[in-house]
């Protein structure tokens, strides 16, 4: 899938600027979350303050744009109709719109949910439950790094089974007051349209294990998005039906978001040892 995005600005710009083909991840990193934090966004050398941006508009194709180009060409020159707007601007009109899924609110909204975190009570104890799929490592760092800073890492097959079934188990340790969700590429999904394509052709997803999305729904429904947060792995599909969540990307280890793990925890209300 590709990702093009349309920045209109207030300040009277008859052209819109626009990019094209990003990847999820990269569409996330360079426009969403500078939206949601009311920071500049930087497109194509052009620097846009969040107050001077009208609307950004999002769509998603299947084709590149410059597979996409040479076709709306063709129909332009069929249509009797002149205008000036150029062929590229016409890729954002192809595909689905998907805006809705990925912005929820006006610039900087995020703050806005920050501050109301701090409203939120003091946690009962400095217990946080950690979802986990097959990565060990990354499990591993975030178990340690959670204790150097002062709090209990809840994770669920170090606790003892007591005649529980998983379920019982699960709720029976899920009475904490902030989770982290690690997504990790565990396993290879494809649409069931592929079914008899070979391997090579099929349209393959990299996703999380089926019982980590089920535990993330979870507390997000018992918690609060603003008690949850998600740390990811590059290549790992996200889940875009669920917005205002913390979604932090681990490149080589835990350390790379330690300092914004520790900021939000610390809002969260924990007294950390730091």
């Amino acid at each position: 899938m590709y990702y093009h995005v349309k920045i209109k600005q207030k300040s009277g710009k008859t052209v819109d600027e626009l990019k094209f083909d990003l990847s999820e991840e990269e569409l996330r990193r360079r426009f969403i979350i500078p939206y949601e934090n009311n920071e500049n966004i930087v497109i194509n050398g052009i620097i846009i303050p969040p107050d001077n941006i009208e609307r950004i508009q999002i769509n998603k194709t299947e084709m590149s744009s410059s597979e996409l180009i040479p076709i709306i060409q063709t129909k332009r020159l069929k249509e009797t109709a002149s205008t000036l707007l150029s062929n590229e601007w016409y890729v954002t009109k192809e595909g689905k719109d998907v805006t809705d899924d990925f912005i929820s609110g006006p610039s900087g909204y995020k703050i806005k949910e920050s501050k109301e975190k701090m409203m939120d009570p003091i946690p009962q104890n400095n217990q946080i439950f950690v979802v986990h799929g097959h990565d060990e490592k990354i499990k591993y760092e975030l178990e340690i790094f959670l204790n150097e800073i002062g709090l209990d890492p809840l994770i669920l097959h170090r606790k003892p089974d007591e005649g529980l079934t998983i379920i019982e188990k699960f709720e029976k340790y899920s009475n904490v007051s902030f989770s982290i969700i690690i997504l990790t590429p565990d396993d290879i999904a494809y649409s069931s349209s592929d079914d008899e394509k070979t391997d090579e052709s099929c349209q393959k997803e990299y996703r999380a294990r089926q019982n980590v999305i089920f535990e993330f729904g979870y507390f997000v429904g018992k918690l609060g998005r603003n008690r949850v947060c998600c740390l990811y792995k590059e290549g790992v599909e996200l889940p875009s039906d669920i917005h205002g969540l913390l979604y932090k990307k681990i490149n080589n280890s835990v350390e790379d978001i330690g300092f914004s793990l520790i900021k939000e925890l610390k809002l969260a209300g924990y007294d950390l040892k730091i």
